[in-house]
């Protein structure tokens, strides 16, 4: 008995702070302690006639009511195992350049990066139907892909380091949460003495959510549908390809430049028996643009949670 009064009071905390759990960026809240969550991801977009789709499976899992861990690995059809070997070609004085981008190539899908992070909660005041929280959270990927433009992420293309801060507010069905933070990455090593040097770039986020149905609660196997918007920005440093140590020329293209951007992302949410979680989503320029996606992109996430 005391296990299913747990059961319920977990699915419970999950139905309402439905409208909180944001399908394109983290809220402050963390996962009910001692439950497992297992998310996976799915971005996709046409790049001329080639079809490019990202997965990714997170694992997440909270030690305590204030800290949660989480693991992730993905794979994606977006790079080549290794730089192509005109990657580096010479003009016409025999002066090294670059001119080609991973966003004109044809590959196969490969197993991309492993990412190991943890969400610390350290201001949590609750109030009648509505909360206000922080959280710090922390990440670090490693991948051996090459990733040849600029902008970077901790989501599979980059081998760095990141981290930030969240807040999030709750007041009756509407969430509203702030993101902001920074990500290291570290330089890519090629063969033949060729490496790439990322700038560093900073990510910023403000999300809203609101629960559409049901009007009312009668029971926690009703059927949450949410609404979002979210506006997901990111400053970064100018790309810098290297061959033995010395600067190599780029053409003028604007996978190399350094660059900000911010996209507008509608979604929809559909949160099943209190557990099942599936959000569908797309990516739209608001400001500026990104160069390491096409646009539209599409979006889905699947959800569950194993309470143990």
């Amino acid at each position: 008995m005391k296990k299913l009064f747990l059961l319920v009071a977990l699915l419970a905390q999950s139905a309402t702070r439905a409208q909180e759990l944001y399908p394109n960026s983290e809220p402050a809240s963390i996962v009910p302690k001692n439950a497992l969550g297992i998310r996976l991801m799915n971005e996709g977009y046409m790049n001329r006639n080639n079809f490019r789709s990202w997965h990714g499976a997170m694992f997440m899992y909270a030690v305590s009511s204030k800290l949660m861990f989480n693991a992730m690995v993905t794979t994606s059809n977006h790079h080549n195992k290794v730089l192509p070997n005109d990657f580096i070609q010479k003009d016409s004085t025999q002066t090294d350049y670059v001119n080609q981008s991973s966003a004109t190539g044809n590959y196969n899908y490969a197993f991309e990066s492993v990412n190991l992070g943890f969400r610390y909660r350290f201001i949590n005041k609750d109030g009648d139907h509505k909360h206000f929280r922080m959280a710090l959270y922390g990440n670090g990927a490693y991948t051996e892909l090459p990733h040849d433009e600029a902008e970077v992420s901790l989501m599979g293309d980059t081998k760095a380091v990141g981290g930030g801060i969240i807040s999030t507010v709750l007041i009756k069905k509407l969430a509203v949460s702030l993101t902001g933070g920074i990500i290291k990455p570290f330089d890519y090593k090629g063969t033949n003495g060729v490496s790439l040097r990322y700038g560093n770039a900073y990510n910023y986020s403000l999300s809203f959510g609101y629960l559409v149905y049901p009007f009312k609660y009668k029971n926690y196997q009703q059927t949450n549908i949410n609404l979002y918007a979210e506006f997901l920005g990111r400053s970064y440093g100018r790309l810098d390809v290297l061959k033995d140590g010395k600067p190599v020329s780029l053409t003028n293209s604007n996978e190399f430049k350094a660059g900000n951007y911010m996209e507008f992302r509608p979604a929809i949410q559909f949160i099943v028996k209190s557990n099942l979680r599936i959000d569908c989503s797309t990516a739209i320029p608001f400001v500026n643009r990104s160069y390491i996606r096409k646009y539209p992109s599409y979006l889905l996430n699947i959800q569950y949670y194993f309470f143990l």
